[in-house]
């Protein structure tokens, strides 16, 4: 090799070299009589075998980079789609009322012959569609029969079925079939209506429970203004020549306990009701016994009579199973005498100068037989300031958090302890001592009573 030529290939080597150290990340320190064009071919061969990794390389990364764009890009359109189901659905709280807009979303990212939402509303099938529906309807009717309910593919018609439903409910489902854009409905596809499916799943369940609230806020309502019904049927005031009292608090909005006393030709005529029973159809037979009792109670010659033509009223009105306790009572001020029937009721209470007595039943309730004659009067003398205590069962079974009953000796004592109180003042203390007593327990049944003093 001549030294022209030597020179020549130190500069390619140099030149080489530079490169090498740049791309295979070392340095070929060589002296220059160990340059040789072998040195220097199998430098280049090394650098042409990185380049042509490196070219691989930055092609694989651009693929993927390109993957990555069209999977934000899809990611990006799901989202838009979503977002904008989410604005429909929020237009209103009744998801039906939107439900062709949400449809027209899904057709336009989806473009299908068919793409039909089913859903279920009190056991009957809405269609919502701007499409046809025939293939769908047909798929549809024997998926609702199937025992579960999952996501179905088919590549061949090729249709795809995405259900609306809970752990505890199935809503419906939607159906997209005959793919416009495509051989078969993709992931991005199943995605979307999946999504959508979501987001109609917890718009059907937000509907439901709106819809229970609403009815329970309009029964609620309808019971304030019965129970504000009820209680007008209870005396505002009380006969001005007679000192009684009388109270009564339903255990729900409405009760069947009913009490009253008036004055007849200078008496003092009192009852005291018990419905059998709780809650509004109680309430509706207290309500009756109260009109019955009202109509034939200055018609009658007596409190037999009176008794007798009630119990043929409430037995011509209610069914079998239904009843009505009561003590109906006329207390004569001139003859010092207390009348009464006591129909299957708790014992009327009398305390007379600190001793007390049970009055108790002396015939069945009224409404449970219709036989003329059956209701008989008991009379009994008084004293004045005697007093006179009618209540329901409310109050003897009333119940603390031990499941312990009020019962009717704690009901004679306080009586017998507090005898001396006027009748508004003892029934204060009385509904005092039972809430004491019960504390924070339910109340499970009306309490009602009421207390005279002869």
């Amino acid at each position: 090799m001549s030294l022209q030529e030597n020179d020549k290939l130190k500069k390619l080597y140099r030149l080489i070299s530079k490169h090498y150290k740049q791309i295979i990340g070392k340095n070929v320190d060589l002296d220059s009589d160990e340059v040789t064009v072998e040195t220097i071919a199998n430098m280049f061969e090394r650098l042409m075998s990185s380049v042509q990794k490196y070219r691989q390389e930055i092609e694989d990364t651009s693929l993927m980079m390109e993957a990555n764009l069209e999977e934000i890009s899809n990611t990006y359109d799901l989202l838009s789609s979503l977002l904008e189901i989410t604005d429909v659905l929020s237009k209103s709280v009744n998801p039906f009322d939107v439900a062709e807009e949400v449809i027209d979303i899904i057709q336009s990212n989806v473009p299908s012959e068919e793409v039909v939402l089913f859903t279920l509303e009190n056991g009957k099938v809405k269609e919502f569609s701007k499409t046809g529906t025939k293939t769908s309807r047909a798929f549809f009717n024997s998926y609702m029969l199937s025992a579960s309910h999952k996501v179905v593919l088919d590549e061949k018609i090729p249709l795809m079925a995405i259900p609306i439903e809970s752990k505890d409910e199935f809503y419906g489902a939607f159906l997209c079939v005959g793919k416009k854009n495509g051989p078969f409905y993709s992931a991005a596809d199943r995605k979307l209506v999946e999504s959508a499916a979501k987001q109609l799943r917890i718009a059907f369940s937000n509907y439901k429970y709106f819809k229970m609230e609403l009815k329970r806020a309009t029964i609620q309502k309808e019971l304030s203004i019965a129970y504000d019904i009820q209680q007008s049927l209870f005396p505002k005031v009380f006969p001005k020549n007679f000192d009684v009292a009388g109270v009564s608090i339903p255990a729900h909005d409405v009760g069947g306990d009913y009490y009253d006393a008036f004055e007849l030709d200078g008496k003092l005529f009192i009852t005291v009701a018990d419905v059998s029973g709780k809650g509004v159809p109680a309430a509706i037979i207290m309500s009756s016994f109260r009109s019955y009792l009202k109509g034939i109670v200055r018609s009658s010659k007596n409190l037999e009579e009176l008794s007798n033509s009630l119990n043929h009223l409430i037995s011509s009105d209610i069914s079998e199973d239904r009843f009505v306790t009561a003590v109906i009572g006329i207390f004569d001020p001139k003859s010092q005498t207390f009348e009464y029937v006591n129909a299957g009721h708790d014992p009327i209470i009398h305390v007379s100068e600190k001793k007390s007595r049970f009055l108790g039943s002396n015939v069945i309730p009224f409404g449970i037989m219709d036989t003329p004659g059956m209701y008989k009067t008991e009379r009994i003398s008084v004293k004045p300031n005697d007093m006179l205590i009618v209540y329901t069962d409310g109050i003897a079974e009333a119940r603390n958090l031990n499941e312990e009953e009020y019962g009717l000796d704690r009901l004679i004592e306080f009586a017998k302890n507090f005898s001396d109180l006027s009748p508004h003042d003892m029934l204060d203390m009385l509904m005092k001592n039972v809430a004491d007593f019960s504390h924070d327990a339910e109340q499970h049944d009306d309490i009602t009573a009421l207390i005279a003093k002869t």
